[in-house]
Order: structure tokens, then C-alpha cells, then sequence
């Protein structure tokens, strides 16, 4: 009975989960928090559905049915069931390289030395980017790409960086930067995106780089959250982040609607080809998600994907927070690829698109 009574709230919390990113966080945001474990509670209401059914308990394991099917649409976003394609004709395909870059600080080295100096050998984030093979790289946090002091030893790439790519947006008014094999112009900045067109073989393409505000939890707090994930410290903890974690989180989650729908106005008074990638700071499903998908926009990793995505890897925080928007008609997106490099606290997404007329 009591195993029947979990699984019952497990189906419960997934159903609120997939529809937590309907309601505003401006006027209730814990319900934004619990769509950020969308994905790991559907996973396990499908261990666990399956799991009463191998023991014959139909009624219990119909139950867990029947939450999927009340949730699948959310569900199916946040855990996609589609798979990369091929493209019609090669020659009118180009790659967007998505990538925070954490100003170059390669994290798996030792970060200071005595003197509080970033100490690093090469530099992982940026030979990752040199070696991508993408048309266009949008890259979040780099206020300066010709700054030794803020992204270690990149005088040694400069000049394979200028070979490779002969258009970039280098301004330092924001930390968002755009390297291309395309001519790109700058048409706006703003406190969170920027807007750019790119002239490419087949047509102009407007791309948005966006860095949106993060949850602005200190390294204590984070750790709460971690504690809490792996039932250690749990009863403490759990007083904790109802205190200033969860203060935090909802003012991070109104924050961010707040900017997104500013985003969303931007988005809808440009026409024609769209890109929008970058850092987001939220998951699929949230509000500030759906809000972005409202525009007519459509996530690229849904469409070409199998499975959740992580692409955050600090903290004990397995979120997938970077995304990659696009109108569709003329682009098709084809696929989308994780890298495995560990250099920042973000993966790099790269994303291929197909320009269809």
C-alpha cells in the first residue's frame, strides 16, 4: 500500500511537473521549479509503471499510464523521441556552434595561483571552437576575444581564429560574441541577447545570441540543492531551500519571464530566417520556454533528438539550459550534437541546418 501511495504521487508530480510551465511565475513560480525535473520524473514513472506490471498490478501500472498519456506532450518535449536526418541536398546546409564559453577558464585545470591569476596550459574551450568545422559559432561569456587577462593564452589562437573566421562581432559591450564563415553585421545589443544578420549563399538569416540570467545561487546554496539530490543533509537541507534557495529561485524564474517576453517581442517583429541559441538558463517546458516556442519558433533538439539533453555540468545540476530556437520554412533543422568537453561549466551544442529554398 505504501509503495502503491508513492507511486500514486510520483504520477501525481509528473503531471504537475509537465504542466508547471503554463502558469506564470510572476504569480506562482514554485510550480516553475518543479517542471526543472520534468525529465527525471517521467523516466520514473516509466521504471515504475513497468516495474508494477512485471508484478502483475495492472490497476496500479494503468494508473502510470494514464499520467503519461495526461502529460505526454510536455513530456515528449522535455524527453524527445525523434532522430537526427539528412539533408536534400548537402550543399545548402551550414552548422551553428552554441557554446558558453566561461571566458576560457578551463575548469578541469587548476583555476589560480598564489597571486589570484588565472594558470592554465592552451586553452580546451577555444580548440574546441578551432576545431568545430561550424559556419557561424555563438559564443556567451567572452567580453573580449583579444583579452589575455580574461581568457588564458588566446594570443596563440588569434590568428587561426582570423584564418577561420574572417567575420566576427568583437565588441565589448556585452559578453556575447560571434565568430562566422558568413558576412555578419550587428544589429542591436541589449542587456540579455543581441541581434544579428548573416549573409549567407542562400539568403540573409537573422540570429538572436542570447545570455539570459542565471539563478544566482552562491556555492553554499548550490550545495544545499546538491545535498538534497543525493538524500544527504536531507531534513536541513530542505529547511534551507525553503529559505533563501527558494527565494532565489522564484525571483530568478520572474526575472526571466520578464526578459523573455521582451525577447518574445523582439522575435516577432523580425522576419524571415530565425536563429535564436544561446545560454537560456531553463529548461524545455518552462515558462520562459513556452513563451520563446509561442513566437512560432521551434526547438531544434526536439526535432532531431532521442532522449533528455544535459547540457550544464556542474553543481549536481542536470539541466538542460542551453537551447537552440529556429523559424522553420526555409531552415530544417538536421541534428543536433553534444560535445563532450568539460572545459566550461556548459557543453557546446552544435546544431545543422538545411536552407531549403
Amino acid at each position: 500500500m505504501v509503495l502503491r501511495i508513492a507511486s500514486v504521487v510520483l504520477y501525481l508530480l509528473t503531471i504537475a511537473a509537465a504542466y508547471g510551465g503554463r502558469i506564470n511565475p510572476e504569480y506562482f513560480a514554485y510550480s516553475s521549479c518543479l517542471t526543472l525535473a520534468l525529465p527525471y520524473l517521467a523516466i520514473a514513472t516509466v521504471a515504475v509503471t513497468v516495474i508494477w506490471f512485471c508484478f502483475g498490478k495492472i490497476f496500479t501500472g494503468g494508473l502510470g499510464v494514464l499520467s503519461l498519456i495526461a502529460s505526454w506532450g510536455p513530456v515528449t518535449t522535455a524527453v524527445p523521441l525523434h532522430s537526427s536526418s539528412a539533408p536534400e541536398d548537402e550543399k545548402r546546409t551550414f552548422t551553428l556552434l552554441t557554446y558558453n564559453i566561461l571566458h576560457g577558464i578551463d575548469q578541469m585545470q587548476h583555476r589560480s595561483d598564489s597571486i589570484g591569476m588565472v594558470s592554465q596550459k592552451g586553452n580546451p574551450a577555444i580548440e574546441f571552437i578551432i576545431h568545430s568545422g561550424a559556419d557561424i559559432v555563438n559564443i556567451q561569456e567572452m567580453a573580449d576575444i583579444n583579452d589575455e587577462n580574461e581568457i588564458p593564452n588566446i594570443s596563440d589562437y588569434l590568428d587561426t581564429i582570423r584564418k577561420i573566421y574572417p567575420y566576427r562581432i568583437e565588441n565589448t559591450a556585452t559578453d556575447r560574441k560571434v565568430l562566422s564563415k558568413f558576412p555578419v553585421t550587428l544589429v542591436r545589443n541589449t542587456s540579455w541577447y543581441n541581434i544579428y544578420k548573416i549573409r549567407t549563399p542562400w539568403g540573409g538569416l537573422n540570429l538572436i545570441n542570447m545570455h539570459i540570467p542565471s539563478y544566482s545561487l552562491n556555492n553554499n546554496e548550490r550545495q544545499v540543492v546538491k545535498e538534497i539530490v543525493s538524500i544527504k543533509r536531507s531534513e536541513e537541507g530542505i529547511k534551507e531551500l525553503k529559505g533563501s534557495v527558494m527565494e532565489k529561485l522564484n525571483e530568478a524564474f520572474k526575472f526571466r519571464a520578464q526578459v523573455v517576453k521582451d525577447l518574445k517581442k523582439t522575435i516577432e517583429s523580425i522576419s524571415g530566417p530565425l536563429i535564436v541559441a544561446g545560454d537560456f538558463n531553463d529548461v524545455p517546458e518552462s515558462y520562459a520556454y513556452r513563451l520563446v516556442r509561442s513566437s512560432g519558433l521551434e526547438d531544434a533538439y526536439v526535432q532531431t533528438s532521442f532522449g533528455p539533453a544535459i547540457t550544464y555540468n556542474q553543481h549536481g545540476f542536470l539541466f538542460h539550459l542551453d537551447q537552440v530556437f529556429y523559424r522553420p520554412d526555409p531552415l530544417k533543422a538536421l541534428s543536433v550534437t553534444k560535445g563532450r568537453i568539460k572545459s566550461s561549466d556548459h557543453y557546446p551544442l552544435t546544431a545543422k541546418f538545411e536552407w531549403l529554398r
